[in-house]
């Protein structure tokens, strides 16, 4: 009976380490997320007690949320964390640049082929739903932006908004106003890169 007592215990504490621990993270977050809360406005919405925290803001006039999200495909591998940058502004044309690390497994390679086109130095790639879309793009212009924001595991780029995911080895670090600030620049600037003339 003593040793079930004990064990429990033992479990009971290392789920309140582990909230703790948790929760002192989350804390450091909250406090970068109120850097950006200073710079441009907006505010840090938290539900409670090691949640995680998430910003709403604006720049030049764009909405945009910032939050973190995470996810553990199998006991082998250790949970993964996202930074995940919105911003509510129409860009040009639909396209999703996507990071070849982040896509591992590819399928539909030949389709892939007609319908993306690999840019900065074959680390991203820029792929579209229709291929007249491909020849309208300004590649070159999209590619000086991913370089600024690399790295990143994929952007959405729509005429309704963008949305930004990139993969957080530390989330204290990663949510430094200085690391955000330039994905929030780059975001705005993908979405006023002009499609070709005459394409």
């Amino acid at each position: 009976m003593i040793y079930a007592v004990i064990i429990f215990g033992l479990l009971l504490l290392s789920i309140l380490i582990l909230l703790w621990l948790r929760k002192v993270q989350y804390d450091a977050v909250h406090r970068n997320f109120l850097d950006l809360e200073d710079h441009f406005g907006g505010r840090v919405i938290r539900g409670g007690f090691a949640v995680r925290p998430r910003f709403s803001g604006n720049y030049r006039d764009a909405r945009v949320s910032i939050s973190i999200s995470s996810e553990k495909k199998s006991k082998d591998h250790p949970r993964r964390f996202y930074i995940s940058v919105f911003m509510q502004t129409p860009a040009k044309a639909n396209y999703t640049v996507m990071s070849n690390d982040w896509l591992q497994q590819e399928t539909g390679q030949e389709k892939r082929r007609q319908m993306s086109r690999q840019i900065a130095d074959k680390a991203y790639r820029v792929e579209v739903s229709e291929k007249k879309i491909l020849k309208q793009l300004d590649i070159a212009g999209i590619e000086k932006v991913v370089k600024k924001i690399h790295p990143f595991a994929y952007v959405l780029v729509s005429r309704r908004g963008l949305v930004l995911e990139r993969i957080s080895t530390n989330l204290i670090k990663d949510t430094e106003f200085l690391v955000l600030e330039p994905l929030v620049e780059g975001l705005y600037e993908l979405s006023t890169v002009p499609l070709r003339e005459g394409a």
